[in-house]
């Protein structure tokens, strides 16, 4: 029991990861684009 909770907090951790990746690579992105639009 206690190994699959461990497992779920190791999973959301990895997914808060992944969304401020996105978020990052997103915002850069739009940078990109509206720098490039200038």
């Amino acid at each position: 029991m206690h190994d699959e909770i461990q497992m779920q907090e190791q999973g959301d951790s990895m997914a808060d990861a992944i969304a401020a990746m996105a978020l990052i690579v997103i915002f850069v992105a739009t940078c990109v684009f509206w720098v490039s639009g200038q």
